[in-house]
């Protein structure tokens, strides 16, 4: 679709400031826009700190590694920025040295995720509860 630009010429006694596009002022005014929400949701530092509860209320109690079958409670979360379908990443490290990840969110994008590992380690795949409790290896 092609997509049009404008300018219009300045008159003497005008602002030298580029004129606000007519798009954007009707904008603007529609009904329920979206622009500038983030501030209905708080302030900076609160938003943040809304995102980090939701980060942490996924949390594992406990992860239990895949390969030694011991309980992991030092666990770490992953920036998942950029990983679209990933809602959390965890990772800790059992007392004999081996990496579990723990990771929720989209179906797909989790077996992406750890597809992605696999790539260049030898993984092992579990799945179990958050409590720790059930757990199930592939």
């Amino acid at each position: 679709m092609p997509v049009a630009f404008g300018s219009v010429p300045q008159m003497a006694g005008q602002s030298t400031a580029p004129a606000s596009p007519a798009i954007l002022r009707a904008l603007e005014n529609l009904p329920g826009n979206l622009m500038g929400q983030a501030k209905n949701r708080g302030t900076q530092a609160e938003r943040m700190a809304q995102a980090r509860a939701k980060i942490e209320a996924t949390r594992p109690e406990k992860l239990v590694c895949n390969g030694c079958k011991v309980d992991v409670t030092d666990i770490h979360p992953v920036d998942t920025r950029g990983l679209r379908g990933i809602e959390a990443i965890w990772v800790g490290q059992c007392q004999f040295g081996q990496t579990t990840f723990a990771a929720s969110g989209e179906p797909k994008a989790v077996d992406a995720f750890f597809f992605a590992l696999s790539e260049n380690t030898e993984l092992t795949l579990g799945s179990q509860s958050k409590d720790g409790e059930t757990h199930t290896t592939a």
